[in-house]
């Protein structure tokens, strides 16, 4: 999780960004199985960002908020705790009902 963040951190967040997130946290389920769920999540919700704005424009001030949210969803996955369950749920939670639009 930690590596898929800081790679996050270093994108500029265009489309672009957000397909490779999205291969990238799908990819990192084989490596990381107790995320599974989570990865899954994540890279739904990058994909659903970029159908919402596949062949639109994208400004700069959405593709700002876009990544500032994506990457608070993925530090609080990278921070847990995978001993907390309840927390993990929250998280899966949160995650399962967030837009980045």
């Amino acid at each position: 999780m930690n590596e898929l963040l800081n790679w996050l951190l270093q994108q500029k967040g265009s489309l672009r960004t957000y397909v490779e997130f999205q291969d990238r946290a799908l990819a990192l389920r084989a490596d990381a199985p107790e995320q599974a769920a989570l990865l899954r999540l994540l890279a739904d919700l990058a994909g659903r960002f970029v159908e919402a704005y596949d062949r639109q424009p994208l400004s700069a001030e959405i593709a700002g908020r876009a990544l500032d949210r994506l990457a608070s969803l993925l530090g609080k996955a990278a921070a847990g705790s995978p001993a907390d369950p309840k927390a993990q749920l929250a998280l899966l939670n949160e995650v399962g009902v967030s837009e980045l639009v």
